[in-house]
C-alpha cells in the first residue's frame, strides 16, 4: 500500500503532520476528515532506501511484543484506553508509537479498537484486526490477543530460522563472486603480461580466460552498474502483482524451493486456521480469511477457489486436496477433525508437527547448498589456476 506525506489542520488550529498508508491521497483525506482534520498538502512519499525506512517498519516480532503486552495489561484489569497510552509510551520505534497514539486517540473518542486500527492496514494485518473484533464481541480480548501473541511468535520464529539458515550461504556466494573477480580483474592480468613476454602457444582455455578477463578490466564500472540494474529490476518486479504471483509460483514449483516453501505454508496454514475456528469463527468466514494469510499468491489463488467450494458444501479436506499442495498428512487429519467435531485442536496439534517439519528442511537445504557452493568455488578457482600454469608449464617444457 502506497504512503503518503501529509500536512493537516483541525478547526482548533492544531497541526498533525507526517506520514500515513492509504489506497489514494482521497483515501488519506477521507481518513484525515474523520479524524477532524483538514489537509493542507498531500503528496506521494518517494521511494528510497533509509535507515528509517528500513528499521522503522512494523513486522511480526513487534506484533508479537504489542500483543504480549496487550493481552497482560487488559488481563490485569487496566482499561483499552489506558492500554493503549501505556504501549505507546514505552514503544521504541518511532513510526509505531505515532500509530498507536493515533489508535489511542480513535479509542479515547468512542471508536473500537479493531475499527481504529483499520485505517493502518499496513501496520495492523487483517487478520489481527478480525481476531481483535471477535476478542471485542466475545469479551475475550485477553485470550485473543494471548493466541495473537503466540502466532506472531511463531512466524517470527520461523522467519528468523529461514533468514538464518540462507546467511551463511549468502556470505559465500558474496566470497565466491568477490574471489572471481580478484582473480580475473587482477590476478589472471599480470599473469597474462609475463606469459605474452614468454612467448609460446597459449592453450583455449587460457586465451579464453584472458579475454573474459580484459573485458572485465575495461568494464568493470558498467558489469557494476548492470548487475545493480538486474537487482533493481527484479526485485521492482516481484513486488507487482504479477510478478509476486510468478516468482511464488516459482517457489512452490522449483524443486530446491517447493519443499521448504510447503511446509512453511502448511504451518502457518494449520496454526491460522486452527486459531480462527478456536475463537468461534465459522469455517466459512474462517476460509476466507485464510486467503490472504497464506503468504504465497499462487497459493492464495488456488485456496480461493478451494474456499468457493467450501461455501457450496464441500468437505474442507476434500477442497484442500484438489489444490495439490497440502500434504496428504494435513489432509487426513482434517478429515479426522471434521468427522470428529474437532477441527481446531487437530489443526492446532498438526501446526506444531510442520513447525518440527521446516526446521528440519531449513537444516537440509544449509547442509545442502553449503557443499554445493564450496565445489562450485574450488572448479571456478581450478579452471582460473589452470589456464595460468598450463601455458607456464608447455612454455617450460619446450625451453628444457
Amino acid at each position: 500500500m502506497p504512503e503518503f506525506i501529509f500536512k493537516a489542520r483541525s478547526l482548533a488550529g492544531e497541526a498533525w503532520s507526517g506520514t500515513l498508508e492509504a489506497d489514494s491521497a482521497e483515501a488519506l483525506e477521507f481518513m484525515l476528515n474523520d479524524k477532524g482534520f483538514f489537509p493542507l498538502e498531500i503528496k506521494p512519499k518517494p521511494e528510497g532506501v533509509s535507515l528509517a525506512r528500513m528499521f522503522g517498519k512494523v513486522n511480526k516480532r513487534d506484533l508479537a511484543v504489542f500483543s504480549r503486552q496487550l493481552s497482560v495489561i487488559i488481563s490485569s484489569g487496566v482499561t483499552i484506553i489506558e492500554a493503549i497510552a501505556i504501549l505507546a509510551e514505552q514503544t521504541e520505534k518511532q513510526s509505531f508509537k505515532e500509530v498507536l497514539e493515533v489508535v489511542g486517540d480513535d479509542v479515547q473518542k468512542g471508536k473500537l479498537l479493531s475499527q481504529s486500527m483499520s485505517a493502518f492496514p499496513g501496520v495492523f494485518p487483517e487478520f489481527l484486526r478480525n481476531m481483535i473484533r471477535v476478542g471485542e464481541a466475545s469479551g475475550t480480548l485477553d485470550d485473543i490477543m494471548e493466541q495473537m501473541a503466540n502466532y506472531y511468535e511463531n512466524e517470527d520464529k520461523i522467519n528468523r530460522k529461514v533468514k538464518s539458515a540462507m546467511t551463511y550461504p549468502m556470505i559465500l556466494g558474496i566470497m565466491t563472486v568477490g574471489v572471481v573477480i580478484l582473480l580475473m580483474v587482477m590476478v589472471l592480468p599480470m599473469f597474462s603480461s609475463i606469459l605474452s613476454e614468454m612467448g609460446g602457444q597459449m592453450p583455449m582455455i587460457t586465451v579464453v580466460l584472458m579475454a573474459i578477463s580484459n573485458f572485465m578490466r575495461l568494464n568493470i564500472g558498467f558489469i557494476a552498474l548492470g548487475v545493480a540494474a538486474v537487482v533493481f529490476a527484479f526485485t521492482s518486479y516481484t513486488r507487482t502483482p504479477s510478478g509476486r504471483l510468478r516468482f511464488d509460483a516459482f517457489k512452490v514449483s522449483f524443486p530446491l524451493t517447493r519443499g521448504l516453501t510447503v511446509k512453511v505454508i502448511t504451518s502457518r496454514f494449520a496454526r491460522s486456521m486452527g486459531i480462527l475456528l478456536k475463537s468461534g469463527i465459522n469455517i466459512i468466514n474462517a476460509m476466507n480469511i485464510m486467503t490472504t494469510l497464506i503468504g504465497n499468491r499462487a497459493v492464495e489463488e488456488k485456496f480461493a477457489v478451494s474456499s468457493e467450494e467450501v461455501q457450496q458444501g464441500r468437505g474442507i479436506a476434500e477442497s484442500l486436496s484438489r489444490i495439490g499442495i497440502f500434504p496428504p498428512l494435513l489432509i487426513h487429519m482434517i478429515q479426522v477433525g471434521e468427522k470428529t467435531g474437532e477441527l481446531d485442536q487437530m489443526l492446532l496439534r498438526t501446526s506444531g508437527f510442520f513447525d518440527d517439519e521446516v526446521e528440519t528442511a531449513v537444516t537440509k537445504m544449509t547442509t545442502l547448498i553449503e557443499p554445493v557452493m564450496i565445489v562450485i568455488l574450488a572448479v571456478i578457482v581450478a579452471v582460473i589456476l589452470l589456464s595460468i600454469f598450463l601455458p607456464m608449464l608447455s612454455i617450460m617444457n619446450a625451453v628444457s
